[in-house]
């Protein structure tokens, strides 16, 4: 399961995203969420198509960073920080790093969030309360990428990547807390040490 799981998680690390949006109020609304937040913590679960699945807590604060800490079995470590993407293997004691605009993370948790770029087309549609955002190639070259928000209250509560493979990834969130203290060191890997 462990082995299953890193490869959906390099998958999703992948991803290539540059977006365009066709703009209107939801859309705008999205950004500005996103792009208000000071600091965030919140539970997440994360499911593949293929079958792997994984759970842990999610930290984010402006101007700081992310950070993705997985709960045993597995073993990974994801702290976004500047321009760079750690991810670390504590049970194997490796550590890799990716530029962050190399990522669909630097699309929604990054410090300026913008889903209107170029080259791809961005949807909005309102169901039972939720407002998803889809964001897909103009060549339909990629994966696509979805965003979901609750509308009342207004929060992001999920993710799926689908890759152009068909795999798809689902990351729901839930427990958020805003404005909480966060150190410093939260977005700090972990030391590795070679044997």
């Amino acid at each position: 399961m462990i082995i299953q799981f890193n490869k959906n998680f390099l998958i999703l690390l992948f991803i290539f995203y540059p977006f365009v949006c066709l703009a209107n109020e939801d859309i705008t609304n999205a950004e500005k969420w996103l792009n208000n937040i000071s600091s965030m913590t919140a539970d997440f679960i994360q499911i593949s198509s293929d079958g792997g699945s994984a759970q842990g807590k999610i930290f984010i604060k402006k101007e700081h960073g992310f950070r993705f800490e997985y709960l045993p079995p597995s073993p990974l470590l994801v702290v976004g920080r500047g321009n760079w993407v750690i991810v670390q293997d504590i049970v194997e004691k490796t550590s890799n790093n990716y530029p962050l605009s190399q990522t669909p993370f630097s699309r929604f948790l990054s410090d300026n969030v913008s889903l209107t770029p170029n080259g791809y087309i961005t949807s909005s549609k309102k169901k039972n309360g939720i407002l998803k955002i889809k964001i897909a190639s103009k060549e339909n070259v990629d994966g696509h990428l979805q965003l979901d928000f609750s509308l009342n209250p207004f929060q992001l509560r999920r993710w799926v990547i689908i890759d152009q493979i068909g795999t798809e990834i689902v990351v729901t969130l839930q427990n958020h807390r805003f404005d909480v203290e966060l150190p410093a060191s939260t977005f700090r890997g972990m030391p590795i040490n070679a044997e």
